[in-house]
């Protein structure tokens, strides 16, 4: 019983700070990455999974409406997720997104704001320091952020006088004294961030898990077919009832303005769209597999589609079959239970499960040569090796393909 609660439920943690204007009154919050509940600092490993957390959070579980009200949400977006081409799912009137200073501002990155802005999103350049050359970006910005504490007083000024042309709203964050916070409202500033006013607060909030290889099967089918139907994203996504509750959780969230009831998982797959089930799932994905689990989502990646392409190769029928036999095989991983465990709770045939436990039939036989392949064992077979060998090469490109869109 312990054992199933574990997977069913878990704690996420986001923790928010306050901007206030010269009157002290709450205009937004900016939404931060916490480990867990304890955690003090963010200590940030992977800027992706961290931005995914705080989307993931605010977006299924603790909800906006709690965290910000109908105030704004700022939160640090990385460049990689700048550029992403799959979107992400937020509330364009309440959330700002924020751009690291370690975004790398070039021209690439200024195409990418700008269809950012062209959607309806406001941007603030966090951290930032006024150079003309990076006029173009400021131009597109709602608010630019002036660390106090990092440029001084006198930077400030300087960075504060610069901007004073365009049409961007300054807060001043870093704020930490009486003496910072009368120093930038005398010069005019009228936003405020830091420790002066309030640390950063932790939100907590229980929270079912999903099945990373739920999720996985999900995106794969997602882009391997521009026009999968409703039935066969209903048959993955009611495999995890986390998933499920997840999706509703949206579904009720303001973002969606939804105001019908939804009593079935097909209705809410057709509401949401493959477009945006596809972004959900990015998130998602990118929100699990942080740090060395997203070493292993390549991993998981690659396996699939090896023995998927070597089935075909053999001209083996349901092919679709031998790619989710690949990801299972490797869930104990994911999720630190024993594989006939985690495969004894999942809705699938029992020879099925004996293909991937025991390495029965052809299924079986398969994940028995993708694996002997991927660690370098002795291949008997010439023929085998052949078609391992080619295979696996066309793996290695589908997953980074895979890779470059999630």
């Amino acid at each position: 019983m312990t054992k199933n609660s574990s997977l069913a439920h878990g704690i996420v943690a986001l923790a928010r700070q306050p901007i206030v204007n010269s009157r002290l009154s709450v205009m937004g919050y900016e939404l931060l990455y916490r480990k867990n509940a304890h955690a003090i600092n963010a200590d940030v490993v992977d800027e992706v999974g961290a931005t995914a957390q705080v989307i993931a959070a605010g977006l299924f579980e603790l909800g906006m409406d709690r965290l910000v009200g109908s105030n704004k949400a700022f939160i640090n977006f990385p460049r990689a997720y700048l550029l992403s081409p799959s979107g992400v799912p937020i509330d364009k009137d309440n959330v700002v997104v924020e751009v690291l200073e370690t975004a790398g501002f070039d021209a690439v990155l200024l195409a990418s704001l700008r269809r950012w802005v062209n959607e309806g999103c406001s941007i603030a350049l966090d951290d930032f320091v006024f150079d003309s050359k990076l006029t173009p970006f400021v131009e597109l910005a709602d608010y630019v952020k002036l660390d106090v504490r990092s440029l001084g007083q006198e930077g400030f000024h300087k960075q504060f006088d610069a901007l004073r042309g365009f049409d961007v709203k300054i807060i001043a964050e870093k704020v930490e004294t009486w003496e910072e916070y009368q120093f930038c409202r005398l010069m005019g500033v009228e936003l405020f961030q830091g420790y002066f006013f309030e640390k950063p607060e932790v939100m907590t909030s229980k929270a079912t898990n999903v099945n990373s290889m739920t999720l996985l099967q999900l995106m794969s089918s997602l882009l391997q077919t521009s026009d999968l139907s409703v039935d066969a994203l209903e048959s993955i996504v009611s495999q995890d009832a986390g998933l499920v509750h997840k999706l509703l959780r949206y579904l009720n969230s303001p973002v969606t303005g939804l105001i019908a009831s939804v009593d079935s998982v097909r209705l809410a797959i057709m509401l949401i769209g493959a477009k945006q089930l596809k972004a959900l799932t990015n998130l998602l994905l990118m929100s699990e597999m942080v740090g060395e689990r997203h070493v292993l989502l390549e991993q998981i990646i690659v396996r699939a589609k090896h023995a998927e392409l070597f089935a075909q190769k053999r001209g083996y029928g349901n092919q679709d079959k031998y790619f989710l036999a690949g990801m299972l095989s490797m869930i104990d991983v994911c999720t630190g239970m024993s594989l006939d465990d985690v495969l004894s709770e999942l809705p699938l045939p029992s020879e099925f499960i004996s293909a991937i436990l025991h390495r029965s039939g052809r299924v079986g036989n398969t994940l028995d040569l993708v694996e002997y392949y991927s660690n370098g064992h002795t291949i008997k077979s010439p023929q085998d090796f052949d078609d391992l060998k080619e295979t696996y090469l066309d793996a290695i490109q589908w997953a980074d393909d895979f890779m470059a869109n999630v």
